[in-house]
């Protein structure tokens, strides 16, 4: 009985001193942020501890006999109610979500992630440095579990095999080979007097290839998926496989792509040298990154470290970097090269600068690798090959729709050549986007879903890109169409007939026409890229009134 009216005391005290100090804050002289924060914490756990001395008050007076008392939870619930304490607990609230929210800021600041940038650098270095002296430790270890689960001549019979299954890919594509010589024969000597025969020789070609690395794939890796293997021989030998498998695609490719031995055949215009060093150097570097690629990933089923096995990866990188960087200088110049070689300014600044440039970005990029600067390395990727890329697409749609043995195209191109080379301009920017996505962690799938200042930024920036990427290949195509129907009316023909005045006509309208296009396609492109972004769009065309809109 005493407990409990002891109990009741401290329980209406601790209730008097919150109302007392509640009435010491909420006055005008509020004191410091710091002891604002103190009183509140103080308050909530005075506040707590009242309600569990009521609960257990309440919960001891039936066995006592007694009846229960109610006043102190009235009380508190009154408190509670007060407007002014609801708005003096808010703000309490408030104060602590905004120091939160100032530590994230400065958690995420560009000065915070410079330096976690660079202290994840100079750890990944030393763990590196470390695990150097342990290479030929889990070099052994490697082997002697190979030796284990395969025996004495376990890496002889995984060779053996493979030439096995290898052999007899080579074999289905030799029959696949024969089975449609005659149809590939009648294909070589087909006249290519059009560019409709041409892109059909084309399709064809590009299905034999299909069918080619499609026969290699079932002869070597379909008998080996039928048969059971032992884990770690099932492994190794469809690690090799699918490496070997790798290599038949880039020669397949390769050989679509350049025809280093026809060149009515060539889609990327080059000469017949340039071909075939191209496609070496091709066949060459898949095959090195493929076989490095299965050869990390089997260290790691051999038990090897995470650094060991990137310590292994950077030095066959080397080869890598080593097969570019010959690339580069040993390149054979093209036509358009050689011609302009002639002038001062090539000589000054011209072959040799661009192969010091691309041999800087290929080191760098090494560099960046080795030092797991990912962002950087992926940025610097794109902005190295994606003008490469852009650059040969449009050459071979060049080359492709023109018929074979006639001079380059000198005037405007056609609406096919025109729509076929910016849409795959545009997928390759597209592709470029999204590699730089998956390279930096950020979900573009998700990204408009979320609420952050930088997601819809980079939403609008994407939204922004894809609708210019739309008007280029629109305005492109309209821009070809009119300059065709320039050319041809650039001859009046006979003078003062009918068909003159017509063509004199079109030669004083179409400019016109293909500039108020060009406005019409800049303004559309523009409101619909700024609304993507956020601005509104509505009063900004409001707030230019009727000369405004008219310009």
């Amino acid at each position: 009985m005493n407990r409990v009216i002891v109990n009741r005391s401290a329980s209406a005290a601790a209730t008097e001193r919150f109302a007392f100090e509640y009435g010491e804050v909420a006055g005008p002289a509020v004191g410091v942020g710091i002891l604002r924060t103190v009183k509140g914490c103080l308050a909530t756990i005075i506040l707590v501890a009242a309600m569990l001395s009521g609960a257990a008050a309440a919960n001891r007076s039936p066995a006592a006999g007694e009846e229960a008392t109610p006043p102190q939870i009235q009380q508190l619930l009154t408190l509670l109610a007060d407007p002014k304490i609801q708005v003096w607990l808010k703000q309490q609230n408030e104060t602590r979500s905004a120091a939160a929210s100032a530590l994230d800021a400065a958690e995420e600041s560009p000065s915070h992630y410079l330096d976690a940038r660079i202290g994840a650098i100079r750890e990944h270095l030393l763990a590196l440095a470390h695990t150097v002296p342990d290479v030929p430790h889990q070099f052994a270890r490697g082997a002697a579990r190979v030796s284990a689960e395969l025996g004495e001549h376990g890496r002889a019979e995984v060779l053996l095999l493979l030439l096995v299954f290898v052999g007899l890919g080579t074999g289905v594509e030799w029959l696949f080979r024969k089975a449609t010589e005659r149809i590939r024969d009648r294909l070589d000597g087909l006249p290519l007097e059009t560019v409709k025969s041409r892109v059909h020789l084309v399709a064809i070609r590009f299905g034999f290839a299909v069918g080619m690395v499609v026969a290699f794939a079932l002869g070597s890796v379909g008998p080996f998926l039928a048969l059971d293997w032992p884990p770690l021989l099932r492994e190794m030998l469809f690690g090799l496989l699918i490496a070997f498998l790798a290599v038949r695609i880039a020669n397949v490719v390769g050989r679509f792509l350049l025809a280093p031995r026809y060149d009515r055949f060539r889609i990327i215009p080059m000469d017949m040298v340039a071909a075939r060093f191209w496609y070496r150097r091709l066949v060459v570097f898949v095959g090195w990154f493929a076989f490095g690629y299965v050869l990390v990933g089997l260290l790691d089923t051999l038990g090897w470290s995470l650094a060991g096995r990137q310590l292994v990866a950077y030095v066959l990188g080397l080869g890598l970097l080593a097969i570019a960087l010959e690339a580069v200088w040993r390149r054979p110049a093209r036509l358009d090269e050689s011609i302009a070689a002639s002038s001062p300014v090539t000589r000054r600044f011209g072959h040799g600068a661009l192969n010091v440039a691309l041999s800087v970005g290929i080191v760098l990029l090494w560099v960046l690798w080795v030092a797991h600067a990912m962002a950087g390395f992926w940025l610097l990727l794109v902005i190295i090959t994606l003008p490469l890329a852009i650059g040969v697409t449009r050459r071979a749609v060049e080359h492709l729709l023109r018929p074979p043995g006639s001079p380059q195209i000198e005037g405007a191109p056609s609406v096919l050549a025109v729509f076929i080379e910016r849409g795959i301009r545009g997928a390759l920017i597209l592709g470029a986007v999204a590699v730089l996505a998956w390279g930096w962690g950020v979900d573009l799938a998700h990204l408009h879903s979320e609420e952050t200042l930088v997601a819809r930024l980079a939403d609008g920036v994407l939204s922004a890109v894809v609708i210019l990427l739309v008007a280029d290949l629109l305005w492109h195509a309209m821009k070809t169409a009119i300059d065709r129907k320039l050319a041809e009316c650039a001859d009046l023909g006979q003078p003062n007939t009918d068909e003159a005045r017509r063509r004199a006509r079109l030669r004083t309208l179409l400019p016109i026409f293909r500039n108020i296009l060009f406005v019409v396609v800049i303004v559309f492109a523009a409101m619909m890229a700024l609304s993507a972004l956020g601005v509104q769009i509505g009063p900004l065309i409001a707030g230019l009134g009727v000369l405004g809109v008219a310009i």
